[in-house]
């Protein structure tokens, strides 16, 4: 049985309010959320200054210009979260000469220098904007190059920068993210304007003149093709036979980027353009 002074015990006992209670765990998740979102925003941006001193370091490096290229595509593909870069130089015939990529495998490289380059529908694209700009081709597209290379390269948002005076020799910059990843915001393309103008900026006069990209015997034989001399011409002047000189004038035109004989004399031949 029950006595009296328990149950006036039991009902002296204080009720807690529960909306109170209520308040406060949302007050207490509240901050905690906040604590967190502060942290990672610290955490980014001491992970963007450490990023940027890197690049900055990578830009007035003293290194191969190569290998400052590669070094500065991991630092990007770090900066704006991407996933692919490549670059490559200015030349007569556009933007299509020695490339340099991280995680963009070489048979990619390939496929796109002997086919995709010429159905090449975004470069152009990009070209008109000039600087650095975004794009998200439309999935249901009937784009060969979107749907056959980049598509099928995990390539699905894409950001370049083409400087706004390109002239011989000028590094382009292309960063591309997977369909997961998401699109490239307002905030990456400011990223990526800063350091390409930089790029062209620091790096402008780090880039050969097309002479200074031969070997001596290559623009031995490009003299000789501004003179106007034939093939066979060509190899009794210099004691070669044809398949050599056929050797040295496709890597002359790797090297150049040169597209025919006449472009690979006008470019070898002037000095880079300021």
């Amino acid at each position: 049985m029950i006595s009296k002074r328990s149950s006036a015990r039991r009902r002296a006992r204080p009720v807690r309010d529960s909306s109170s209670s209520h308040s406060s765990r949302n007050a207490e998740t509240q901050g905690a959320i906040g604590r967190v979102i502060v942290s990672a925003t610290e955490r980014e941006e001491d992970h963007m200054a450490r990023v940027s001193w890197k690049i900055m370091e990578t830009l007035t490096a003293d290194a191969p210009l190569p290998d400052r290229r590669a070094r500065l595509g991991r630092q990007l593909l770090r900066a704006v979260n991407a996933d692919a870069f490549v670059s490559y130089r200015w030349t007569p015939s556009g933007p299509y000469a020695d490339p340099v990529g991280v995680h963009f495998a070489d048979d990619q490289l390939r496929a796109y220098d002997t086919r995709y380059r010429y159905v090449d529908t975004m470069t152009p694209r990009f070209l008109r904007a000039r600087g650095a700009s975004a794009i998200s081709p439309r999935r249901d597209t009937r784009d060969e190059f979107v749907r056959d290379f980049l598509f099928r390269s995990g390539m699905f948002h894409g950001m370049n920068y083409f400087a706004p005076t390109p002239s011989v020799g000028t590094i382009d910059l292309r960063v591309w993210r997977s369909q997961r990843a998401g699109a490239f915001t307002p905030d990456d393309v400011r990223k990526l304007q800063a350091v390409g103008d930089l790029v062209h900026r620091l790096w402008n006069d780090d880039v050969p003149a097309g002479s200074d990209m031969l070997t001596p015997r290559q623009r031995q034989i490009v003299a000789l093709l501004a003179e106007g001399l034939t093939d066979r011409a060509i190899c009794d002047r210099l004691g070669v036979s044809l398949p050599t000189l056929r050797t040295h004038l496709a890597q002359a035109f790797a090297r150049t980027g040169a597209q025919n004989r006449t472009s690979l004399v006008m470019l070898a031949g002037s000095p880079r353009q300021k």
